[in-house]
């Protein structure tokens, strides 16, 4: 699931709930090993990071994905095994 700028941590776990519910219906369709990781980011709050950034940000050119979103992004990919941050 690609990550998706949502705003705060209530609202990144609505999009979860949402998404997990409309592709995967069936819950034993995904791994024992990707409910762990499921688990693990839900209970993750990163929203801190959004305001320990934001003076880092420019107000000018289009809007950048926030800080947490690239954060757990990155976070996910290591998960995952994802050996290319471009795949």
């Amino acid at each position: 699931m690609l990550p998706v700028n949502c705003g705060s941590h209530a609202d990144y776990q609505d999009f979860v709930v949402t998404h997990l519910r409309k592709y995967y219906p069936d819950p034993d369709a995904l791994a024992r090993s990707t409910w762990n990781i499921i688990e693990r980011f839900w209970n993750l709050d990163l929203s801190f990071t959004d305001t320990f950034m934001a003076d880092k940000y420019s107000k000018f050119g289009p809007a950048p994905r926030t800080p947490s979103c690239m954060q757990r992004s990155y976070l996910l990919s290591i998960d995952f095994k994802v050996t290319s941050l471009t795949e």
